[in-house]
């Protein structure tokens, strides 16, 4: 008998801090697919810059990316495409998009050792500043981007932000990690203002 009652103790003990882990981590879950503000840090990222439909651009900076990343012994980390004009999609015909395929990179990189501009590709480095943004996470197939845009857009506009400067789409799962496109995650962003 005296043996449970300790057994009963940390039970008690536990059972509230277990209940309230579970529950954070399923609301970070569900907040994580709507949309929400916050301030992006800044940093220093490796830039694949090119003009063209990004149907067929993705892949070249792609390529580009993680050859570049090889050669500079660079960590891997997450591809994003940041188009310059957040509204470049409604504007501009495809092949006159111009897309900075970007990986981040420790602030102390530098030197492209021997890796150069081609006719198609200009690669740079750039420091990004910390800049306020508006993110949502879109699930599933590119062809339903527009759908998770509006959606974001409206909430934008219902937070009193509008948006100004960039669009930029990150690739956490693409289709070169996952043959399924309905398994894709990528996070949609607008820099916005007040």
């Amino acid at each position: 008998m005296k043996k449970t009652r300790p057994l009963v103790k940390t039970v008690v003990f536990l059972l509230p801090a277990i209940l309230f882990i579970i529950f954070y981590n399923l609301r970070m879950n569900n907040e994580r697919y709507e949309p929400h503000i916050y301030t992006l840090t800044g940093g220093r990222v490796l830039v694949a810059q090119i003009t063209g439909d990004p149907e067929i651009t993705m892949d070249t900076a792609a390529i580009t990316l993680y050859s570049a990343s090889r050669k500079l012994k660079l960590s891997p980390s997450y591809m994003s495409a940041r188009h310059l004009q957040w509204n470049q999609r409604d504007t501009a015909p495809l092949q006159d998009w111009v897309v900075d395929y970007s990986k981040m990179v420790p602030v102390t990189a530098t030197g492209l050792a021997d890796i150069k501009d081609t006719a198609d590709v200009k690669i740079f480095y750039e420091r990004r500043e910390e800049t306020e943004i508006a993110e949502i996470l879109h699930l599933g197939p590119y062809e339903t981007i527009p759908e998770s845009l509006e959606k974001l857009r409206q909430f934008i506009d219902k937070e009193g932000y509008k948006i100004s400067g960039f669009y930029e789409e990150v690739y956490i799962v693409f289709e070169q990690i996952e043959p399924n496109p309905y398994d894709y995650e990528t996070l949609l962003r607008y820099r916005v203002v007040k």
